[in-house]
């Protein structure tokens, strides 16, 4: 499943309030984790331009570059939204359907041409057809579908003919009949991107999200967000600054209160890592705000800029 992953990763990349027929109006119901990333936001941003240098660096060669020329596809230009989802395969599996819905601009026969170059069969399904893709893992085969010049769908097979099923009928009902949707209200609404993730079904999957626990914060971090309900974290651009925001849900007192002291630990942790080698970091740092309720566990702050161009710069390198 991870290789699954690598793959609908990158060929989403390489493709250009809730509309029908979007990319946001498929969600599958029974998502547990959904990601929203606004390129179209994020390409009129000078901010967000520092992204787009490092992205167009990584194809100056190599496949990759072969195959969005043969695509006629300059992603940076090209995709205004994407949308990633998973969804468990069975109540109690292991296994995740994956969909990745991409909005935006490309010539389907040249897309399809390309990828039929590469060892991909074309199916039909009852609303359209797709495009099986090869790959080393015959129990979980991905898909393709571009049911019109403006939408990419890509993913496990099941859930890309899950979703041409769900364009014909309108959309998915995912914001009026799913427990996750709920809480999306907390995100800000002009987020450039966001992700939500349902704790308690994600963690069940082999491939489900975490925190990176290379340190002894993040592993902190990691097992106290386990007992959480309900995850979310968003990035808002608003060009002379990157305002950053997370939370996580739960009824439980005590798990709040763990929570809020790892957060808060952690943010020391960090702070105390970069006052010798990056000490401009520390006042960001501080500006970062813990705040707690009856049922949330909130982090917020901001990083100017110039502290983020910065950052992108040394990590390019």
């Amino acid at each position: 499943m991870k290789k699954l992953l690598l793959t609908c990763a990158a060929l989403a990349l390489a493709i250009p309030a809730f509309a029908k027929n979007d990319a946001l109006s498929l969600i599958p119901n029974d998502a547990v984790t959904v990601g929203v990333v606004r390129i179209a936001d994020m390409r009129s941003s000078p901010l967000s331009s520092a992204l787009f240098e490092q992205t167009d660096k990584v194809s100056t060669n190599g496949d990759a570059e072969v195959f969005l020329r043969e695509a006629g596809l300059q992603p940076t230009r090209d995709i205004d939204v994407i949308m990633v989802a998973t969804s468990p395969r069975t109540t109690l599996g292991h296994d995740a359907e994956v969909l990745i819905a991409a909005e935006g601009r490309f010539t389907t026969d040249r897309l399809t041409k390309a990828l039929v170059a590469r060892g991909a069969t074309k199916k039909t399904s009852a609303h359209g057809d797709y495009y099986m893709l090869p790959t080393e893992d015959s129990e979980h085969n991905g898909a393709a579908a571009f049911p019109d010049g403006h939408l990419a769908l890509v993913g496990t097979e099941s859930a890309v003919v899950a979703a041409l099923d769900a364009r014909a009928a309108g959309g998915t009902s995912f914001t009026t009949a799913s427990g996750l949707a709920r809480d999306l209200s907390r995100i800000d609404p002009h987020a450039t991107a966001w992700a939500i993730v349902d704790v308690a079904r994600a963690k069940r999957l082999a491939d489900g999200p975490h925190v990176s626990n290379r340190t002894t914060s993040g592993e902190a971090l990691n097992s106290a967000l386990k007992t959480m309900t309900t995850v979310a974290l968003w990035a808002t651009d608003s060009g002379d600054a990157l305002k950053l925001g997370a939370f996580g849900l739960s009824r439980d007192p005590e798990t709040l209160q763990l929570v809020e002291d790892t957060l808060r630990g952690a943010l020391s942790a960090m702070r105390l890592a970069v006052q010798d080698k990056q000490p401009d970091l520390v006042s960001v740092l501080r500006r970062f705000n813990v705040t707690r309720t009856d049922d949330a566990v909130t982090i917020s702050g901001t990083v100017p800029a110039a502290t983020f161009r910065e950052y992108v710069g040394k990590q390019t390198r």
